[in-house]
């Protein structure tokens, strides 16, 4: 019961952490998608608003979601703002599950190495 506990205590500690950071350099680390948020940022600043809805809708039709909510926020419109985020959100799921599945392998793994080390011994 003490080991299960203990073991209980070693995931959590060991995955909370790894979970967080790792979910945004999942995306971080691809190459498409730096790039894509680093031109999001830039994208529509400075525009006008007109300017800036017709560049979101654009890039809201191209499933390219992140670009078009910042874009709506810099013309004002909140509410297409949110769903385009969303939107963002939800096409990202995939890859964020890929990486959760990924760190629970690696907790697993790490507490096996601790079991064989703690048994060897």
């Amino acid at each position: 019961m003490r080991i299960g506990t203990g073991l209980l205590i070693v995931l959590f500690l060991c995955s909370s952490p790894a979970v967080l950071q790792s979910m945004r350099t999942a995306a971080a680390d691809s190459p498409t998608a730096s790039a894509a948020a680093e031109a999001g940022a830039n994208a529509c600043r400075g525009m006008d608003a007109k300017l800036a809805q017709q560049r979101a809708d654009q890039a809201f039709q191209k499933g390219q979601f992140h670009l078009a909510g910042q874009c709506y926020l810099v013309a004002g419109d909140k509410p297409r703002a949110d769903r385009a985020f969303l939107k963002a959100t939800a096409a990202e799921a995939p890859a964020i599950k890929r990486q959760l599945a990924d760190n629970a392998n690696q907790v697993k793994n790490q507490i096996r190495q601790f079991r064989e080390a703690f048994a060897s011994h």
